[in-house]
């Protein structure tokens, strides 16, 4: 009868961590709307070259100096996976995108943007909302030709938006 007695308490016990636990995930959960306030969101047309290459970067350089940012990659038109050679640039930069995956940006992405970075690509008519945060770096040269000069543009700009973050007040 010991051994019921210790194994219910224990049972209990274990319910009450869990639901302490789902509290706190719903804790969590609530306070999303920090973290997006605080997402760079980098968009060019098929979400899998240009900014991969500028959203990898900006994590690593945020990251570097503890800022409060992250950033993501999205496209309009999205591809089915990330272009190879951007894979193997930003792996030989050190940075292992190989689990990211295209993705159409969206509304909600753009409006819980604290920065909106558009890389030679427009944004659909119906997102207006992103004029008042949005940048537009239309001149970067196209990955598929030149991976090392599209890469040497968008870090020079990632580094100057770095800097600038980093430099605003609340950072």
């Amino acid at each position: 009868m010991g051994k019921g007695i210790h194994a219910a308490a224990i049972s209990t016990a274990i319910l009450a961590i869990v639901f302490v636990g789902g509290c706190a995930s719903l804790q969590t959960a609530r306070s999303k709307p920090d973290d997006a306030a605080s997402t760079i969101v980098f968009v060019c047309e098929h979400g899998s070259a240009k900014s991969v290459v500028a959203a990898a970067h900006f994590n690593r350089l945020a990251a570097e100096a503890r800022m409060p940012y992250r950033a993501v990659s999205r496209g309009t038109k999205p591809d089915a996976a990330v272009a190879v050679a951007v894979k193997a640039g930003l792996a030989a930069d050190g940075i292992d995108v190989s689990g990211w995956r295209p993705k159409l940006v969206t509304d909600e992405d753009i409006r819980n943007a604290a920065q909106v970075v558009s890389l030679a690509t427009e944004l659909p008519r119906t997102k207006p909302f992103a004029k008042p945060k949005l940048l537009e770096w239309n001149d970067i040269p196209p990955v598929s030709e030149d991976y090392d000069r599209a890469r040497q543009e968008i870090l020079k700009r990632v580094q100057a938006l770095v800097k600038s973050l980093s430099a605003a007040p609340g950072s």
